[in-house]
This record gives structure tokens, sequence and C-alpha cells, in this order.
């Protein structure tokens, strides 16, 4: 496998019935972001981080089905502790309160913010110890928030459970937040990067049943997801902060707005199926050809495998840092455009 993968950027399990695997995707060459009602940062000198977090995807989901058959791939991110995640989370918070400074902000402290009990209240309902882990239908991720304050869930649509849903899009903890906003004559700015050590897709819907193939397939690489990395913005606008967005709870945002992807050096998807479970799937000598798994055409089944990507912290800091580090920025620079 690995000297079939070799001479691609981004390494590529593929689990398929019938048909050959994607093309790597290529980079692109800058960060490309979009505005939710971007406006309402409109005259702020005043800003506090009252949110900041970094999703870090460690187990990648995918599953594919097509004419009776089905297949699924499962990719765990290895060899990155804990710690080497919350390091990275606090250089670049560092780096982000001196970015929002460079480009003109006041960044008040949330000591002064939490000294109001309304606001301590939000905080308490809203948020979560760290890491905060997220298991959704297609990764389980770690939310990782600066030393010292809690996680928050963000979602710009509709991952994560009901619950967490309900508690990042509650209309009344934004008007609560607006309000202190009001009082401490600032704005609150909330920076949220999905990060993951992949992409997955599957096949799926009429043309993959009337094609009688089923594929799911799983792409290594650091990437940031478009619309859940963004950097949300509440205002001043208290109770009608439920009418100038469609981020429920906040009054606008800029937002990534195209799948963003890092140097993919280093990164490698080895497969970790295990022995009874290829017998099973009758996936023998599948992935030395460049395939996870190969079903017949016509014939239905289902059909598994799993994989890793094994990265140590100097590899995973080399590909990550910049990669996030161009995604903030370029959101700042919107926010000060916008100002």
């Amino acid at each position: 496998m690995c000297r079939l993968l070799a001479p691609l950027l981004l390494a590529t399990l593929t689990l398929l019935a019938g048909v050959p695997p994607a093309a790597a995707q290529t980079a692109a060459p800058t960060v490309s972001v979009g505005s939710d009602n971007g406006s309402a940062i409109k005259g702020a000198r005043r800003v506090a981080i009252d949110q900041f977090g970094i999703e870090f995807v460690t187990t990648l989901k995918a599953s594919g089905s097509g004419g009776g058959n089905s297949t699924s791939v499962q990719a765990e991110l290895r060899g990155v502790p804990d710690a080497a995640m919350q390091a990275l989370t606090d250089r670049v918070y560092r780096d982000t309160v001196e970015a929002l400074t460079a480009a003109g902000f006041e960044v008040v402290g949330m000591d002064t913010v939490r000294a109001r009990p309304e606001y301590a209240e939000v905080e308490a309902r809203m948020g979560k110890p760290a890491p905060y882990v997220i298991d959704d239908t297609g990764a389980v991720s770690k939310i990782f928030a600066p030393t010292g304050m809690p996680a928050f869930f963000q979602t710009a649509g509709g991952r994560g459970t009901l619950s967490d849903r309900i508690t990042a899009l509650d209309g009344a903890n934004g008007a609560k937040a607006s309000a202190v906003a009001q009082a401490l004559d600032l704005h609150f700015v909330r920076l949220h990067f999905f990060a993951s050590f992949g992409t997955a897709s599957g096949s799926k819907g009429f043309l993959a049943n009337i094609a009688r193939r089923s594929q799911s397939s799983i792409e290594a690489g650091p990437v940031l997801y478009p619309n859940e990395t963004q950097l949300q913005i509440v205002s001043q606008e208290g109770q009608r902060i439920f009418r100038t967005t469609s981020r429920s709870g906040v009054n606008g945002a800029f937002y990534v707005d195209r799948l963003v992807q890092g140097a993919a050096d280093g990164f490698a998807l080895v497969d970790t199926t295990t022995d009874e479970s290829r017998k099973s799937d009758n996936t023998s000598n599948a992935l030395s050809m460049g395939l996870a798994l190969l079903t017949g055409g016509r014939s239905r089944g289902t059909s598994n495998a799993t994989a890793a990507v094994t990265l140590d912290e100097a590899t995973f800091e080399r590909a990550y840092l910049p990669m996030i580090g161009n995604a903030r920025d370029a959101l700042v620079q919107r926010l000060k455009s916008a100002r």
C-alpha cells in the first residue's frame, strides 16, 4: 500500500465495490472567507474573546451504499497526546490576542467579563471542561480551549447531538451575552477552528443504486472544515440577536467557506483491519492492490475496514499550526475591514 500511495499528496484508504479510488484533492492557495452579517462588528473598539476552541478530529468515519452493497471505513489519529493539542491551542490563542491587538482592537480580559453575574451564568450553562468530546455520525472530536477557559461547541449546521446544538444555538443565551456586551461597551468574538487529519466520503443515492456500486473513502492530510471554522460576533443588539444572522445566538460571523488543506508530509494511512474482519468480508489481498476492499459489483454484502494515521508531535505541530494560523489571520483581517 505504501508504495502505491507514496506518490500522492494525500494518502487515501478507499473501500469500494467496482470503482477506482478518487483523485487526491489539490491544496487551496488561499483561505477564502465568507460573511454572515459580518457588519455586526461595525464601530467596535473593544472586544473580548469569550469563546475560543480548536476542535481536533481523532476518529473519522466514512460509509457508502449502493445497489444492496455497503462499505465503511474508520480511521484513527494516533501518536498525538492531549497535551500536544492543548499546547497548540494555547499558542494559537496567544497569537490571536496579538493579531486582534495589531488590528486595532482593545482586547478586554475575561476576568472583567466574568465579574458580571449574568455572564457567569451563561458561561456555566454553555461551557464544559476541556477537552469537550463530540461523538457524531461522521467523526469523533475533542474541543480544546485555552488553559483556564471552558470549552464551547459551535456549529453552523446540524452536527453534534441535539443537546449540543440546543446549547450552542440558544438565542436566549446569545441575548444575555449581548446585554453584557452593551453594559461593558464591547463586542464578543468567538473563534472556532475545526481541524482534521483527513476527509471522508461515501457513495449514496440514485446513481449509486443504479450502478450497484458502493464506495467509502478517507483521504489523509491536515484540513480545516469550511463553515464550522469561524469567527462569530456578539454585538450590543440585545433581543434583536435573533434577526440578524442565520447563526442563531449571535449577531454575525465570518467563516472559512472552502476546505483549507495543509501540508500532508508525514501523513499516511496504515491498514489496521483485523484478519478476522478480512476473512468475514472476503477482503484478503485487496489492500495490496491499492484498494482497501473489493466486493462483488452486483452482489449484496457489507464490508468494513479500519486504518490509522500516526503522527509524532513535531509533525502534528508543523502541519496544523500554520494552517490554523493562516485561517485565523484571514478571519481577523475580515473583522478589521468590517469595523
